[in-house]
C-alpha cells in the first residue's frame, strides 16, 4: 500500500545528472516540495509529494525513499541538498555573540520546546546571524539519516536572504509568504533586517490587520514599502485589500537567477518559491 501521493510532478528532460544538480526540499505539515536545479541554474525539475512525517523514523525515511523512487531518484548524491522545514518557532542571532552550548536559551523567548522538537541551527552569511530554529525530531532525524550532507534551514532565513537581496532595490522592503491559514512576514527597512514573524489568518481583514499593525510598530509607512507576496495563491480578497492599503504590491521573482523552460508554463511556481530562491 502506498503511503504518499504525488501532487504534482513536471521536468524539462529525462537526463538528469545528479552529480550536476542541486536538490532543494522544503518540508510541511503534509508532506514537501522539491525541486532539482543544476549547475547552470536550470530548473530540471519540479514536484510536491504528501505523506507522512508525523510516524516513526524508518517510516519517515521509507516514505521519502518511496516519494522520490516513484520518479526514478534512488541515489541522494547530488551536489548539493537542501531542506527548509517550515516553522515559526525561529530566532535569528548575531554569529559572533552566538553560543552554540546555549541554543535553547537562545530560543526560549519566542517558543516552548517540546520534547520531541530539535533544535537546529544554520548560518547565515548575507545576514550576518545564525537562525535557530525548532523542527520535529523524527522529521529531522528520518532525513538527516537519509541526507547526511544535506544542509538544513528555515523558511525564514531563506524568505531573508531573498528579502536582503531584493532590499538593495529598494527603499523598504517586505516578503508575505502564504500558507494554508497562515502567513510568514519578512520586512527590512533599508538594507537592515528588521522583522521576522508568523501569524494565522482565517479571513483577508485578519491577514491586512497584522501586516498594518507590524509597518506601524516598526514606523514605515505603506507608501513608502515594497510587499512581495509568494506561496500559495492570493485570493482575489486578499490581493485587493493588500492594494487598498499598501501602495506597492507585486509578485515575488524568485526565478529571476534561474533559466526556467516552456515546459514549466502550466505549473504556479511561486508556490515553490522556498525552493526556488538561490
Amino acid at each position: 500500500m502506498d503511503t504518499f501521493k504525488l501532487e504534482e510532478f513536471l521536468k524539462s528532460e529525462d537526463n538528469i545528472i545528479s552529480k550536476d544538480t542541486d536538490l532543494c526540499i522544503c518540508v510541511n505539515n503534509d508532506g514537501f516540495y522539491f525541486s532539482l536545479i543544476d549547475n547552470n541554474y536550470k530548473l530540471k525539475a519540479i514536484g510536491e509529494f504528501k505523506t507522512d512525517f508525523f510516524s516513526g523514523i524508518t517510516s519517515v525515511m521509507s516514505n521519502l525513499k518511496n516519494c522520490f523512487n516513484s520518479i526514478d531518484i534512488r541515489l541522494f548524491n547530488f551536489a548539493n541538498i537542501r531542506v527548509i522545514f517550515q516553522t515559526n518557532k525561529n530566532i535569528f542571532v548575531p554569529y559572533k555573540l552566538f553560543d552554540n552550548t546555549k541554543s535553547k536559551e537562545y530560543l526560549r523567548t519566542v517558543a516552548l520546546l517540546n520534547g520531541s522538537d530539535a533544535v537546529l541551527e544554520s548560518i547565515s552569511e548575507k545576514l550576518d546571524a545564525v537562525s535557530v530554529f525548532t523542527a520535529q525530531m523524527y522529521q529531522h532525524s528520518g532525513i538527516k539519516i537519509l541526507m547526511p550532507r544535506a544542509n538544513f534551514v528555515s523558511q525564514h532565513q531563506v524568505m531573508a536572504e531573498y528579502g536582503f537581496d531584493i532590499s538593495k532595490l529598494t527603499n523598504n522592503t517586505a516578503v508575505l509568504y502564504k500558507r494554508e491559514n497562515s502567513f510568514d512576514l519578512i520586512v527590512f527597512k533599508g538594507v537592515a533586517f528588521t522583522f521576522s514573524n508568523s501569524f494565522d489568518s482565517l479571513t483577508e481583514n485578519d491577514m491586512i490587520y497584522h501586516i498594518l499593525f507590524a509597518f506601524d510598530q516598526l514606523k514605515i509607512d505603506t507608501s513608502e514599502v515594497t510587499l512581495l507576496i509568494t506561496g500559495k495563491e492570493f485570493s482575489h480578497e486578499e490581493k485587493q485589500i493588500l492594494r487598498k492599503y499598501i501602495k506597492e504590491v507585486s509578485y515575488a521573482n524568485p526565478m529571476e537567477n534561474i533559466k526556467v523552460g516552456y515546459e514549466f508554463e502550466s505549473i504556479n511556481l511561486q508556490k515553490y518559491f522556498l525552493t526556488l530562491v538561490k
